[in-house]
């Protein structure tokens, strides 16, 4: 049996690479998430407590451990962003109820990720991976 496919979600912004960048960055450092750097197209993103996670799985809270991956792509007068987490994301830390928990909260920032970069009046689409 094959695994699953990852959850995500790819968002096209009209803008250049270095302006959404910088608000993809600051969508997610505002909201407590590490952002680390991986090259200048592509960062990883974590939030919550391992320790906490393994300890309390999928009842661990807004604690609850959660990872992604930012990949940018720069087309002329476009950023596309692609947000994608695994699609078992949070199963190994809080089985089945965790996988749906991760699942929830990633659709959830990924709805505001697309509200805050169109706040501005920015041109902004998106569909899910």
């Amino acid at each position: 049996m094959s695994p699953a496919p990852p959850g995500g979600t790819e968002i096209t912004v009209a803008g250049d690479l270095c302006t959404v960048r910088a608000l993809v960055e600051a969508f997610f450092t505002e909201r407590g998430w590490s952002v680390h750097e991986r090259d200048r197209e592509r960062f990883t993103i974590e939030t919550g407590s391992v320790r906490r996670s393994v300890l309390m799985g999928a009842f661990a809270g807004s604690r609850f451990r959660l990872s992604a991956t930012i990949s940018l792509r720069e087309v002329p007068g476009e950023v596309g962003v692609r947000y994608v987490w695994g699609a078992d994301a949070g199963a190994h830390l809080g089985g089945i109820v965790g996988r749906s928990r991760s699942a929830r909260a990633h659709l959830a920032t990924a709805a505001a990720l697309i509200e805050h970069l169109g706040a501005d009046g920015r041109a902004v689409r998106s569909r899910p991976l």
